[in-house]
C-alpha cells in the first residue's frame, strides 16, 4: 500500500523523503551525504538512545549505508530516467503502470532498510524506553482518533488536493487555468482509509511492544517488522483496495496533467528530473543505471 501506512514508524526511512526534499537539484549530493547524521539524530529523537547505545548501531549504520550506495542509487536513478523518458514521449498506460509499478518497489526496497536499521535499536530497548515508545504510541492514537473524530471529508479533499498541487508545482512551476481543477478532481475520488488505518496500526504497534516486553530475538523482531512494513503480509482488504485505488489515480493523474503541460511547464520538469537522475548517478562510485523489467 503506498498512502500512510506506516507514517509513523518507518524509523529510519529517511533517504526517499530526503531525494524528496531536493528533488531535481544539486543540494540531493549534500543531504544524501549527510545521510548519517540525519538517521543518528531521527532514531535518537524517536527511541530517546543512549550514548552506548547509539556507538554500537554506528557500525550497523555505516555498512547500510554504503549498501545504499551500492545497490538503490542505480536503482533510483534509473526511476527519474524512466520518468524523464516518459515526461518526453508521453505518459499513458503503459509507461504509467510501470512507473507505479517500480515506485512501489522503491517503497519496498527503502522500507526493508529502514527495519535493517531499525531492529538492532528495537532489540537493545532498555524497559524505561520501551514504556516511553508506548506513552509515544499512545499519544499519537489518541491525536489521530481526535483528529478523524473531528474532520470533515470534504475539507480533507480540499487539502488534499492542495498538497498535490504544491507538490506537482515543484517540478513543473505554477500549474494554469485547468490544471489545479484536474487535479482535485482525481485526487477527490481516492478512498478515505484513515480510519481502517489507525486501526491497522495501533494493532500492529501493540504487537510490537509485545513482542520488545518479552525480549523477543533480534530474529523475530527482523520478521515481524518485514511482514509489516514490507510484506504487508497481514494488510486488511479494505486497506489492500484501497492502496490499489490510490496508485490508479496516481497513474490516472499522471497521463491527464502530463497531457496538459505546456512547453515551460515540461521543460521545467524534464530539467528537474535530468538533474536529480544525474545526481543521483554522480553519488555512485562507479555510476551505473540498473536495469528495469518492464
Amino acid at each position: 500500500m503506498m498512502n500512510r501506512l506506516p507514517a509513523r514508524f518507518r524509523l529510519i526511512l529517511i533517504l526517499t523523503a530526503m531525494l524528496t526534499i531536493g528533488s531535481g537539484c544539486s543540494r540531493v549530493s549534500i543531504v544524501y551525504n549527510s545521510a548519517d547524521f540525519f538517521a543518528r539524530q531521527y532514531a535518537n529523537d524517536y527511541l530517546n538512545l543512549a550514548d552506548d547505545q547509539l556507538t554500537s548501531w554506528e557500525p550497523h549504520l555505516k555498512a547500510e549505508l554504503a549498501r545504499h550506495r551500492l545497490e538503490e542509487l542505480p536503482t533510483l536513478a534509473t526511476f527519474f530516467d524512466k520518468l524523464l523518458l516518459a515526461s518526453r514521449t508521453g505518459f499513458d498506460e503503459r509507461n504509467t503502470a510501470c512507473l507505479i509499478a517500480q515506485f512501489r518497489d522503491l517503497y519496498r526496497r527503502h522500507a526493508r532498510l529502514a527495519v535493517n536499521l531499525s531492529v538492532p535499536l528495537l532489540a537493545d530497548l532498555t524497559p524505561t524506553q520501551i514504556d516511553a515508545l508506548e506513552r509515544k504510541f499512545r499519544q499519537q492514537t489518541r491525536e489521530d482518533r481526535q483528529d478523524l473524530a473531528t474532520r470533515d471529508l470534504a475539507r480533507e479533499k480540499r487539502k488534499r488536493a492542495k498538497r498535490y498541487v504544491k507538490a506537482i508545482e515543484d517540478w513543473t512551476g505554477p500549474l494554469k487555468d485547468g490544471q489545479p481543477e484536474l487535479v482535485a478532481e482525481v485526487t477527490g475520488r481516492m478512498p478515505d482509509s484513515e480510519a481502517a488505518l489507525i486501526d491497522y496500526r495501533t494493532r500492529k504497534r501493540e504487537e510490537l511492544l509485545s513482542l520488545l516486553r518479552t525480549r523477543a530475538e533480534e530474529a523475530r523482531l527482523q520478521a515481524f517488522m518485514t511482514a509489516w512494513l514490507v510484506e504487508f503480509s497481514d494488510l486488511p482488504p479494505t486497506l489492500e483496495r484501497d492502496g490499489d485505488a490510490i496508485g490508479e489515480r496516481v497513474g490516472e493523474l499522471f497521463m491527464h496533467l502530463g497531457a496538459s503541460l505546456d512547453e515551460r511547464q515540461r521543460e521545467r520538469l524534464d530539467q528537474r528530473l535530468r538533474q536529480l537522475r544525474d545526481d543521483l548517478l554522480n553519488l555512485q562510485n562507479q555510476p551505473r543505471l540498473a536495469p528495469l523489467d518492464c
